[in-house]
């Protein structure tokens, strides 16, 4: 089974994407910054307006991104940002959920993960959230290794799906 995808964000090769100023412009000053922190199936993360995927996949469609596979299905979280991952934490009721909480948003990146091997590259839209990690601190994790972010899309060379703990796997990676 493939290692949690945003934990080692660090080993990826990302860059800055050349449309950024146009999607940062349009997200803040038409999209809200804060969203309810929710638990589905122990996958904690912060729910945050679909728009920032429906307005903004159309800005960045010509450099061949796409939507992410969040919608359609039961169980799917749509537009967020990951806080805690099922594998994580078990059993332990987060009380925060359900409470609002406020982000900034700092910048756009694209990042191809090496477990990938180039098969896929994710849009990410960088998001400073300091409440968020005081929160997995709280339950005695430790803060995040990666930057938290909302994954406005992605580009796929094969087919992504998400496992029972909201991680990507390329289709092949199942079996």
């Amino acid at each position: 089974m493939n290692k949690i995808l945003f934990f080692s964000i660090t080993l990826f090769c990302t860059h800055f994407f050349a449309g950024e100023t146009e999607v940062l412009t349009y997200a803040n000053e038409n999209l809200p910054q804060c969203g309810v922190l929710r638990n589905t199936n122990g996958f904690v993360h912060l729910d945050v307006d679909d728009h920032y995927i429906y307005d903004l996949v159309p800005l960045i469609r010509e450099e061949g991104f796409e939507s992410p596979p969040y919608f359609g299905k039961e169980g799917l979280v749509g537009a967020h940002i990951s806080v805690i991952f099922p594998d994580e934490l078990k059993d332990v009721e987060i009380e925060e959920c359900g409470k609002e909480f406020s982000f900034q948003l700092l910048n756009c990146i694209t990042v191809i993960p090496e477990q990938f091997k180039g098969l896929v590259e994710f849009y990410f839209l960088i998001v400073e959230a300091p409440e968020l990690n005081d929160l997995r601190e709280k339950y005695g994790l430790a803060r995040c290794e990666y930057n938290f972010h909302i994954t406005i899309g992605l580009k796929q060379k094969c087919p992504l799906t998400l496992d029972a703990s909201g991680h990507f796997q390329t289709i092949n990676s199942l079996d």
